[in-house]
């Protein structure tokens, strides 16, 4: 199966999508810039790889703000969110997507960092490791198709950055909504279970209005939008691993079966019942 293409669509929306499978762990994008590119503030939960060549413009990584220049390479670890805009040029940006609920049936990257004394989230947003990473993205496109080839790659590029972690761990103690990243891994961390309005703008340090106006000043969706697509993405990966509707429901937080279709049927357009029969068609 290809993992590298060219494209240049924006994200879908403030959580971003995109397909993975066993043979397809991780996706390189290749974008040129004819025209101005604005990507607008979003997240996802895989790990996102950028490698900018002679780009003019900027890129938001959890309110921190880097410049584009000759070389530049950038890490976004899963669920930070981030945002973009490249002004016309002759340049090139690769944009490597690694999944890893896909990769992990060949290579585990946290436990892997772990034993380097790390953690994704302790990864430097701004590497300077480009020529090495670029290298291993170079040797991907050569060998696209061939994942066996390829896994091996993949290794070394997490023993390189495993070199760039100087940034502090994330606590996992209390929640703290100084950044937008925060919120969004405490509703990963939560969603399985009841979640009020009430106790999210409690955490956030907000009154329950000024929360949903800040919060959907800031995504252009509402929280609770927000958290029926985190279900719903978790429920689909369950689904694809062959659990009942029943199951899921009660795994991804929803009060009862209807309100789970129905929240399903809206954010994937079937049932999930629907959505587990065309998964399966598909598998290997």
């Amino acid at each position: 199966m290809q993992c590298v293409y060219w494209d240049d669509r924006l994200p879908d929306g403030f959580e971003e999508h995109v397909s993975f499978s066993a043979q397809m762990p991780y996706t390189i994008r290749i974008k040129q810039f004819s025209m101005e590119d604005i990507v607008p503030m979003h997240y996802a939960e895989t790990m996102e790889i950028l490698l900018c060549e002679d780009l003019c413009g900027e890129i938001l990584i959890d309110n921190q703000h880097f410049s584009l220049g000759q070389r530049e390479l950038f890490i976004i670890p899963p669920y930070t969110v981030h945002a973009n805009n490249v002004r016309p040029g002759d340049g090139t940006m690769y944009v490597f997507k690694i999944c890893f609920q896909e990769l992990e049936r060949y290579f585990q990257v946290e436990p892997y960092l772990a034993l380097r004394n790390g953690s994704v989230q302790q990864i430097k947003y701004h590497c300077e490791d480009y020529a090495a990473v670029k290298a291993i993205v170079e040797r991907l496109i050569d060998r696209d198709g061939d994942l066996v080839e390829c896994l091996p790659e993949l290794v070394e590029l997490f023993r390189l950055l495993s070199r760039h972690m100087n940034r502090p761990p994330v606590s996992d103690t209390g929640f703290k909504a100084s950044s937008l990243q925060e919120l969004i891994r405490w509703t990963h961390e939560n969603y399985h279970r009841k979640i009020e309005l009430e106790e999210v703008a409690r955490l956030a340090g907000y009154s329950k209005y000024h929360f949903c106006s800040r919060f959907k000043a800031q995504t252009g969706t509402t929280y609770m939008r927000y958290l029926n697509s985190v279900r719903v993405s978790q429920a689909c990966l369950l689904l694809r691993n062959g659990e009942s509707v029943q199951s899921v429901c009660r795994s991804c937080g929803f009060e009862n079966t209807s309100h789970f279709i129905q929240t399903f049927k809206q954010i994937r357009h079937m049932t999930p019942h629907q959505y587990a029969v065309e998964q399966k068609k598909h598998a290997p």
